[in-house]
C-alpha cells in the first residue's frame, strides 16, 4: 500500500488566502492461485482512494470577501474474483482484478456576505441590512465494470462523465444537486430618531430566507428532476408594542412575531406540491403578574398531478395555544389551552381524514426550602438538612374528535408528577409517578387505565 498526502497555503494578495490539499492511498495485491493444474502468480491493483480539496477567501473589496470551496473524493475497488459480465447481447469473462467499480462524490460552493453599513454608511434606511448568499453543489455517481487500466485520478469534476474503453462499463447512478440560498436581515427604522408613541417602530425587524434546490437523478437509466423552492420565508418582529397601542397600564414587555412562508416541490412533469404557511406569536406581561403567550399557525398543502393537470389532494392544518404563568407564594401555576385541527381532502372534494383536538392543561411547580438541623450529642456539632423540595405536576385532558375515523373519538386524561427532595448536600431522593385514563366515545373496549411509579435515591461522596 502507498499512502500520500500534502497541504499547501498561499496568499495571492493581501487579505486573501488559498489552501489546496490532496491525499492518495493505493493498495496492490499479490497472490498465488493453486486451483489450476500448476500454480499461477497473480498481481493486480486492489483499491484506490483519493481526496482533493481546496478552499479560498478572496478579498475583492473591503466589503466583499467571498469564500470558495470544493472537495472531490474518488474510491476504486477491484473485483477480486473471476466475473462474467453480460449486458444485452454482449458477454465477457474477466479475470481477478481486471475490472473495478468507481464511486465519486463532490461538494463545493461559493458564499459571501454583504453589510450595507460598509457599502452605504450614510444611508439610514439600509444601514442595518445584511445579506448572506451562496451557491452549493453536491454531486455523486457510481460506475461498474471499468477496466483496471483506467485512471480516474484527474476526473475530479463529476459533471463530466468517465470515458472508459470497456464497452460493458456502465454508470449505475448519478445525482447532481444545485442549491441557491440567500438570507436577509433588516431593521429599517433602527437608525431613525423616533420618540414617544412611535418609538417601538425602531425595534421592527424583518428577516427572509430564499432557497432553491435543483436535483437531477439517473438510476439505471431512469432520469428525474426535482425542483424545491422556498420564497418567501418571512418573519416580522416588533417589541414594546404596548407603547404603540397605548396599553402600558395593563400590558408590558410585549413581543410580536408574524411568520409567512411558501414552499413548492416539483418533480418535473410528474407532481407539484404547494405549501403555504402563516403564523403569529404574541407574548406580554399582563397586570405585572401574568406572563402570557399566544400562538396561531395555519398551513395548506396542495398536491397536483402534472400528468393529468388536476389537484390530487389538499391538506389543511391549524393549531393554536394560549397560556399564562403566575405565582402564588412559593407555587408557580401555568394553565394552558391547545387546539389542533387536521383535514385531508381529495381532488374530488371527498374528505378522507379530519381530526380536531382541544387539550386544556395545568402545570404546577413548587420550590420549597425548609432547612433543619440535628444536634449530635457530646460533639457540639449540628448536622444540617437542607430539606429542599422541587415538585412539578402536570395534568391534561385531550379531547379528540373525528367525523371520519371512529378510533379518533376519545378523551384522554394524563397526570404526571415528580418530586426532587434534597435531604442534604450529598443526599437526594426523587419520586415520580404518572397515570392515564382513556374514555372512548364509541369503542368501549378501547378504554384503559395505566399508572406507574418510581423512585431514585442518590448519594454523593
Amino acid at each position: 500500500a502507498n499512502d500520500y498526502g500534502a497541504k499547501l497555503s498561499f496568499t495571492p494578495w493581501k487579505g486573501s488566502n488559498f489552501n489546496p490539499g490532496y491525499s492518495l492511498k493505493e493498495v496492490r495485491e499479490k497472490r498465488t492461485d493453486f486451483t489450476a493444474s500448476s500454480p499461477v502468480n497473480l498481481k493486480y491493483p486492489k483499491s484506490m482512494s483519493q481526496t482533493a480539496n481546496a478552499n479560498a477567501n478572496l478579498q475583492i473589496f473591503s466589503w466583499l470577501i467571498p469564500n470558495l470551496n470544493y472537495t472531490a473524493t474518488t474510491i476504486e475497488n477491484n473485483i477480486l474474483n473471476v466475473t462474467t459480465v453480460t449486458i444485452g447481447s454482449q458477454s465477457r469473462l474477466f479475470g481477478v482484478g481486471d475490472i473495478k467499480t468507481i464511486n465519486r462524490a463532490a461538494s463545493g460552493g461559493v458564499n459571501f456576505s454583504l453589510t450595507m453599513a460598509q457599502i452605504l454608511p450614510n444611508t439610514k434606511l439600509l444601514r442595518s441590512l445584511n445579506l448572506n448568499s451562496g451557491y452549493q453543489l453536491s454531486d455523486g455517481d457510481s460506475w461498474q465494470n471499468i477496466e483496471k487500466e483506467f485512471s480516474s485520478k484527474t476526473a475530479l469534476w463529476i459533471r463530466s462523465p468517465l470515458k472508459p474503453a470497456n464497452s460493458l462499463a456502465t454508470r449505475s447512478n448519478l445525482t447532481l444537486r444545485d442549491t441557491y440560498n440567500s438570507s436577509q436581515r433588516w431593521s429599517p427604522l433602527e437608525a431613525y430618531e423616533l420618540a414617544g408613541r412611535w418609538s417601538p417602530l425602531r425595534t421592527l425587524s424583518l428577516s427572509n430566507n430564499y432557497t432553491q434546490s435543483i436535483q437531477r437523478s439517473e438510476v439505471t437509466g431512469t432520469v428525474s428532476k426535482t425542483i424545491t423552492r422556498t420564497l418567501p420565508d418571512l418573519v416580522a418582529s416588533l417589541s414594546q408594542a404596548e407603547t404603540l397601542l397605548r396599553t402600558e397600564r395593563w400590558m408590558r414587555n410585549t413581543q410580536v412575531n408574524l411568520k409567512f412562508s411558501r414552499r413548492t416541490n416539483e418533480t418535473v412533469n410528474v407532481t407539484l406540491t404547494n405549501e403555504t404557511s402563516f403564523g403569529n406569536d404574541f407574548r406580554f406581561l399582563f397586570k405585572e403578574r401574568f406572563d402570557t403567550a399566544t400562538t396561531f399557525n395555519t398551513r395548506t398543502s396542495q398536491n397536483k398531478d402534472l400528468r393529468t393537470d388536476k389537484i390530487s389532494q389538499t391538506v389543511f392544518h391549524r393549531d393554536a395555544s394560549a397560556q399564562t404563568t403566575f405565582d402564588i407564594r412559593q407555587f408557580r401555576f401555568t394553565p394552558k389551552l391547545d387546539y389542533l385541527f387536521d383535514q385531508t381532502v381529495l381532488g374530488n372534494n371527498v374528505v378522507t381524514a379530519e381530526t380536531a383536538q382541544i387539550t386544556p392543561s395545568l402545570l404546577v411547580r413548587a420550590d420549597l426550602t425548609l432547612p433543619r438541623g440535628l444536634y449530635i450529642p457530646f460533639t457540639g456539632k449540628t448536622l444540617i438538612f437542607t430539606n429542599r423540595i422541587i415538585w412539578t405536576t402536570t395534568a391534561s385532558l385531550a379531547r379528540r374528535r373525528s367525523p371520519i375515523t371512529i378510533s379518533d373519538n376519545s378523551d384522554l386524561f394524563s397526570l404526571n408528577t415528580s418530586g426532587d427532595y434534597e435531604i442534604a448536600k450529598n443526599l437526594r431522593m426523587t419520586l415520580n409517578g404518572a397515570a392515564q385514563r382513556l374514555w372512548h366515545k364509541f369503542l368501549k373496549q378501547e378504554d384503559f387505565i395505566s399508572y406507574q411509579f418510581g423512585t431514585t435515591l442518590t448519594f454523593q461522596f
